[in-house]
């Protein structure tokens, strides 16, 4: 069970910093809908992670503030922190983003300050590490949803870092984005948007090398053991917890595979047509005899009907940030 904030009493934090200094951060890459929450959680309860989902926004200020940011620039970005742990009412109501699990950087103002950051690495490791160490974890993963915004600054901000590539069956996955309350509802368009995201997850990935794990969404419903055991040889790490302890808190459900299957084969055979790439490379076998892209009318058409079905998901975007 993690430490809450308030016992964590056996280090402090320099001394817990200090010991991880050198360790890297764990950067889960996946398009939203392949079942990154669930990866996350099993990290957790596995290997002792503390996985931020924090929609990139601290990966993204760390790329303003750069290699040699101003003590300016460093003020205002921990002022922008310090915002999203404690949004105003009117910034709910903007929409704005902000840290829904504040409770882990209790007292954190006391180390993140000016004087302690001279670029931008150092301000996530900084907050990346407080978390963990407020929990009483040892290994820190983010999982961010949006970090595709800026993927192409990670060396800068993350120049310590381990790759862990989630894929799901990218015909399911489209249908997942069409489901949630942003993306598109169209079939072939949730299929480019899919792709779109993919080909940068993918490319860091293979850049990644040997401090690079894939591991399909699939495997955690039919032998998660076996992403246990195999994550752990990859990157020598041993659980904290017993492995299958660990999974027997949590519900696999079959039935959230191969749910593809209910589209009809044209627009079956157009998503494979537009996702053939990927679902060869990744070992997911094509069904449609006939599996091409869609005209320019076709997808015309679809963007057409799109916009139309995604009007109601708008207006609950809004009522959600009335809500507050």
């Amino acid at each position: 069970m993690a430490a809450s904030p308030s016992h964590r009493t056996d280090v402090t934090f320099r001394e817990y910093f200090e010991s991880v200094r050198e360790r890297p951060v764990y950067v889960v890459l996946g398009v939203q809908g392949s079942g990154t929450n669930l990866l996350g959680r099993i990290l957790v309860r596995a290997f002792g992670f503390s996985v931020l989902q924090d929609r990139s926004m601290v990966f993204n200020a760390a790329v303003r503030l750069g290699t040699s940011p101003s003590r300016a620039a460093v003020a205002r970005e921990i002022a922008g922190f310090r915002a999203l742990l404690a949004p105003s009412t009117f910034d709910r109501i903007r929409g704005r983003k902000f840290l829904r699990q504040s409770e882990p950087f209790v007292g954190i103002f006391t180390e993140l300050t000016p004087s302690a950051i001279r670029s931008g690495a150092d301000f996530v490791r900084l907050i990346y590490a407080y978390r963990a160490y407020s929990l009483g974890m040892r290994e820190m993963a983010i999982k961010s949803d949006d970090i595709w915004e800026h993927i192409d600054e990670i060396d800068t901000v993350l120049p310590n870092r381990r790759i862990i590539l989630l894929t799901r069956d990218f015909r399911d996955n489209l249908l997942l984005v069409g489901g949630k309350h942003f993306g598109p509802v169209e079939p072939i368009c949730a299929a480019q948007y899919v792709k779109r995201q993919f080909e940068l997850y993918d490319a860091e990935y293979r850049r990644a090398g040997v401090n690079g794990f894939h591991v399909r969404f699939e495997t955690f419903v039919e032998a998660p053991r076996r992403f246990i055991d195999d994550f752990a040889r990859h990157f020598g790490m041993v659980p904290v917890a017993d492995p299958d302890a660990a999974l027997r808190t949590f519900r696999f459900r079959p039935n959230k595979i191969a749910k593809w299957k209910q589209l009809d084969a044209q627009t079956l055979a157009w998503c494979e047509g537009l996702l053939e790439e990927e679902l060869r490379a990744y070992g997911y076998a094509l069904t449609s005899p006939a599996a091409a892209l869609p005209s320019r009318a076709t997808m015309l058409a679809a963007r057409i009907r799109d916009v139309v079905r995604r009007a109601p998901q708008k207006l609950r975007q809004i009522a959600l940030h009335l809500k507050g």
